[in-house]
């Protein structure tokens, strides 16, 4: 038993290699200069995805700010 052998299988079940070039979104980054490689590009994914947050979260809290402004205080009619 002493005489087994593997062969070197460690990216057997990995992901496939990723081109910088690509036809996804960060290889179009780097196609068109706006990133040098493709983890700049990941990154300018990340920061346009917070931007649309903070965006949403603003036009969600215009749209939806509570109604009309509750109605004033009765006067109080009663003489003393």
């Amino acid at each position: 038993m002493s005489d087994l052998q593997f062969d070197d299988q460690r990216n057997e079940f990995g992901a496939p290699p990723v081109e910088a070039r690509g036809t996804d979104l960060t290889g179009k980054i780097v196609s068109w200069g706006l990133a040098s490689n493709a983890q700049q590009a990941q990154y300018i994914l990340i920061g346009i995805v917070v931007i649309a947050l903070i965006a949403g979260y603003f036009i969600f809290k215009s749209f939806s700010g509570g109604g009309a402004p509750p109605p004033p205080p009765a006067a109080n009619t009663s003489a003393e």
